[in-house]
C-alpha cells in the first residue's frame, strides 16, 4: 500500500492491516478530530471493505475487544465483527456494515412532517430493540456496592470538573449520584455507554450499532443516559418509541436511577470534552468533525428532576 506523506503517523496500523488483509487500498480516514482513535476505511484486493482502528487509550482498546469477543454477537449481524486485533499496536480490524450514521432527530416536533416524525420514531424503536439484545447478551450480575462505586466514579472527575463547572452545578450533580446508594441495583449487563444516533447506522430500513470502545458491564439504564440528556427532553415521542422497542417501561425506581447515572454521564462528558479538545491540529485529509463539547448550562438544565 502506498502511503501519503501526511499519513505517516498511521504507518503502524496500516502495516498491521497489510499483514492481515494483504494488499489494500486506503479509501478514507474516518477518524474523529478529537484524536482518541484513528479509523481508516480500507478495501482489500477482493473488493471487501474493512475498518482498521487504532486507539490512543489502551483501556478503550481493551473495552472494544472484550465487547466484540463476548457480547456483540448477540446483535445477530447488526454490528461489525472483529477480524483481528494487535495489542502491541493498540489496533483492531473489523468488518464494515452498510449504511450511514442516523441523523440527530429534529428538536421541534411541531415543525416535523408526519412522515419524518414516523421515520424517526421507527429508527429509535429499532435502536431500543438492538440495545435490549446487547443487554441480554449475558445474565445480569449482582453489584452490591454499586452506589458507592458510582459516587467514587463521580469523585474521580472532580479535580477537572471543579475547573469547568460551578459549585452549584457540581453539588446538584453529586447529590443526584449519591441517591443511587439508596436504590436497588438492577444488576450489571453489557452496556455500550455511547448509545446515541452517531453510533447507529441505517441502510434501507436495517440498522447497525458501531463503536464499542466505551463498552463495559454497567446498569442497563446507563445506556439511556445520553438519550435522557440530549434527545428525550424535547422528544418524548422518541423516548416512548425507544422503550417500546426495548420492551420495558421505566418504573419510578428506574427513573430515579436514570437521573443519577445521567448526572454522572453529563459530568463525564464535560470533563472528557476538555481533555480531548487540544488533541492535535486539523489535518488536510478529510475526517469527521468531533461532537460539540457539553456546556455548563447543559448540566444545570438536564440533570435536575
Amino acid at each position: 500500500m502506498s502511503l501519503r506523506a501526511d499519513l505517516f503517523e498511521y504507518a503502524d496500523v496500516l502495516e498491521f492491516a497489510g499483514q492481515v488483509l494483504g494488499p489494500s487500498e486506503l479509501e478514507q480516514d474516518c477518524s474523529w478530530a478529537h484524536g482518541m482513535s484513528a479509523v481508516l476505511r480500507l478495501r482489500d484486493a477482493r473488493g471487501v471493505t474493512w475498518f482498521a482502528k487504532r486507539h490512543r487509550d489502551r483501556d478503550r482498546l481493551a473495552a472494544e475487544i472484550t465487547a466484540y469477543r463476548q457480547w456483540v454477537r448477540a446483535l445477530s449481524g447488526h454490528a461489525p465483527r472483529l477480524h483481528a486485533a494487535d495489542d502491541s499496536r493498540s489496533a483492531i480490524i473489523v468488518s464494515a456494515v452498510a449504511g450511514e450514521p442516523v441523523p440527530w432527530p429534529a428538536a421541534d416536533l411541531r415543525a416535523l412532517p408526519d412522515t419524518a416524525r414516523l421515520a424517526e420514531q421507527a429508527v429509535h424503536r429499532e435502536a431500543g430493540v438492538l440495545l435490549r439484545r446487547l443487554h441480554d447478551a449475558q445474565p445480569p450480575l449482582p453489584w452490591d456496592d454499586w452506589g458507592a462505586a458510582k459516587v467514587a466514579e463521580f469523585d474521580g472527575l472532580m479535580p477537572m470538573a471543579s475547573q469547568l463547572l460551578g459549585k452549584r452545578d457540581l453539588a446538584l450533580a453529586r447529590a443526584e449520584v449519591e441517591t443511587l446508594s439508596g436504590l436497588p441495583c438492577p444488576g450489571r449487563v453489557p452496556c455500550h455507554r455511547d448509545y446515541t444516533p452517531r453510533n447507529w447506522l441505517a441502510d434501507d430500513g436495517v440498522q447497525y450499532v458501531i463503536d464499542f470502545e466505551h463498552a463495559r458491564l454497567d446498569v442497563w439504564l446507563a445506556d439511556l443516559a445520553r438519550l435522557r440528556l440530549g434527545i428525550w427532553p424535547g422528544r418524548p415521542d422518541l423516548k416512548e418509541a425507544f422503550l417500546d422497542g426495548y420492551g420495558r417501561q421505566l418504573s419510578d425506581t428506574d427513573h430515579a436511577i436514570l437521573h443519577g447515572v445521567a448526572a454522572l454521564t453529563a459530568t463525564w462528558l464535560v470533563v472528557k470534552a476538555r481533555e480531548i479538545r487540544p488533541a492535535r491540529p486539523r489535518r488536510r485529509f478529510p475526517r469527521r468533525a468531533a461532537p460539540a463539547p457539553a456546556s455548563r448550562r447543559a448540566i444545570h438544565l438536564n440533570v435536575r428532576r
